[in-house]
Order: structure tokens, then C-alpha cells, then sequence
């Protein structure tokens, strides 16, 4: 009795080897499909940095199932605007180019520095490291452009100069003017960082230009960006080929604010691109403020 119910175990299990053998793919498929469908996503707080202004092209939510590459898009958003160190998302299996989609985005520069543009400087990134795993889990690591340390030196900064600007009872416009002349007056272009030679300072960002007194474009718009976050006016951060800026909504309009096309020699302010439109701003320059207006939808307002 005893032979023939191991003789019985032994027919099953060969029989199951073989239906596991014909089927593997059909299998392997169920198993991906049920771990993709039991899959959730850990939705993590937000830092302090985190705008809630409703853009255009963007809005902030906490859906994180891509369905299309303006929804991974939106992600990419997110997780920047959010603060966020790491985080981990997945494709379902609807989205059949969404992995393809994800590394594609990722590898454009010149659209994400676009998205860059519309997060707090202090919650954009130096680099992104993307890992996609064999189930379409994705994880993005964000290596972000500013330290603990340099945030809490550049806060420190902007409420003293905040303090010394007397801004109480300002309207608006002229918070912005005396923030503006307050940049332009104590930075200095530097030219050996624009022209990719050595330089000591950390000129492509606001601790260049607020700390050491020398940056470049990036630098110029993100200290900007920091102060108006500071005082709640909504910004962002406009970037062209070569060149990067301020766009503002004041007084139900969104203009451009180049403080860097402003800083000229001997410590004087032009204010030629001082809260300007963008048909103003295409009659002064078409070349180096030439911009994506299907990404930065606000300049057609």
C-alpha cells in the first residue's frame, strides 16, 4: 500500500514538473500581474518646501498610478515639489510604455530642468538616480542642489535682509523692486563660471549670489524664487537653451523678471526685463529668452 502511494506521489509530482514546464510563461505572468495588483504606493509627508500653487501644466495631488506620459510627467512633479529623497512607484500593466516612457523623461535634460523650474529651489535636484526593477517597480533618488547646511545659512540670510529691506506696508511691486535691487546691488556676474573656467564660488545657485556675492544665471533666479516663496507670491523658473529666469504672477498677470539681464557694470540695474510681458520680453530679446510657452503656459497670460 505503502509502494503504491508513493508510486502516486511520484506520478504527480512528474506530472506537475511537466504542466509548470508547458505553462511557465502563462504562470510567470499570473505571478507579475498579482504582485502588480497587490502592489500600493507609501505616500511620505511633504517637506516645508512644498508649494501648493495649482499650475497650468502641473497640479499637485497624491495619485501616483501612471496611466500616460503627461501622468509621469506629473509624477515627476510631484515627487520634486513634495521634497522627497526617494520614492518608489509603479507601472501597471495598462501603461505597456511606461518603463520606456520613465527613462525616456529621465534622460532629456532640457525638459527636466523645466520641471526643476517649477519647484522651490531648495526641493530641485543636482542629479536624479532612476532603478527600475523586473516588476516595473520604480524608484527615483533625488540628489538635491541645496544641503541642510546651505538652506539654514540662505534662511538665515533672506530674514535679514528681509529685516534691513523694511518691506512691512510695501505693495507688493515694490517688495519685489527693492528685493531685485537689493540681489543686483550685492552680486557680481561670474564670468569665469558662465564661461566653464574655475571658479571658487558656488555661483550657479542662490548661495553664490546671497552668500559669496558671485553667480550666474541659475544662481540670480533662484535667490529670487527663495525670497518670493518667502512671501508667498507665486513664481517659477523659466528656462531657455542657455538661460534661466523669473516668471511672477502680480496683479492677475504672470511676468518675466530677469534679474540677471538687469545686473550690468558698475553695480547699477537697468530694469529693462523688471516685471515685464512676454511680448515685451520677445521685443527685447528672441534669442537667448527663447522658451518652451507650450511648457510654461503661464507666459501666454
Amino acid at each position: 500500500m505503502k509502494k503504491i502511494g508513493n508510486l502516486i506521489f511520484t506520478i504527480f509530482l512528474m506530472g506537475s514538473v511537466v504542466f509548470v514546464y508547458l505553462n511557465v510563461d502563462t504562470i510567470s505572468d499570473f505571478i507579475v500581474s498579482f504582485l502588480m495588483d497587490n502592489k500600493s504606493v507609501v505616500i511620505k509627508e511633504s517637506n516645508q518646501y512644498e508649494l501648493s500653487y495649482d499650475y497650468l501644466f502641473f497640479h499637485n495631488d497624491e495619485d501616483f498610478i501612471p496611466y500616460s506620459y503627461d501622468d509621469l510627467l506629473n509624477i515627476y512633479y510631484n515627487i520634486l515639489n513634495r521634497g522627497y529623497d526617494t520614492f518608489t512607484f509603479y507601472c501597471p500593466k495598462e501603461y505597456e510604455n511606461c518603463a520606456n516612457d520613465i527613462e525616456k523623461i529621465a534622460d532629456n535634460e532640457e525638459l527636466m530642468s523645466n520641471i526643476n523650474g517649477y519647484v522651490h529651489p531648495y526641493n530641485s535636484f543636482e542629479r536624479l538616480e532612476l532603478y527600475i526593477s523586473s516588476l516595473n517597480e520604480i524608484t527615483i533618488d533625488v540628489i538635491h542642489k541645496y544641503t541642510p547646511e546651505k538652506i539654514d545659512t540662505l534662511n538665515a540670510k533672506v530674514i535679514s535682509i528681509i529685516n534691513s529691506l523694511d518691506l512691512k506696508d510695501k505693495s507688493i511691486k515694490d517688495k519685489i523692486s527693492l528685493i531685485h535691487n537689493y540681489i543686483v546691488n550685492n552680486s557680481e556676474y561670474d564670468k569665469d563660471k558662465a564661461d566653464n573656467k574655475f571658479s571658487p564660488y558656488d555661483a550657479s545657485s542662490a548661495y553664490g549670489n546671497l552668500i559669496e556675492g558671485f553667480g550666474v544665471c541659475s544662481g540670480y533666479s533662484d535667490a529670487m524664487s527663495i525670497f518670493l516663496n518667502y512671501l508667498n507670491i507665486p513664481n517659477m523658473r523659466v528656462n531657455s537653451k542657455n538661460h534661466v529666469w523669473n516668471l511672477v504672477y502680480i496683479d492677475g498677470q504672470w511676468l518675466h523678471l530677469d534679474l540677471t539681464w538687469d545686473d550690468v557694470d558698475n553695480k547699477k540695474y537697468s530694469n529693462n526685463y523688471f516685471l515685464i510681458t512676454t511680448d515685451k520680453l520677445e521685443k527685447l530679446d528672441q534669442t537667448e529668452h527663447s522658451f518652451d510657452r507650450e511648457f510654461f503656459k503661464e507666459a501666454n497670460y
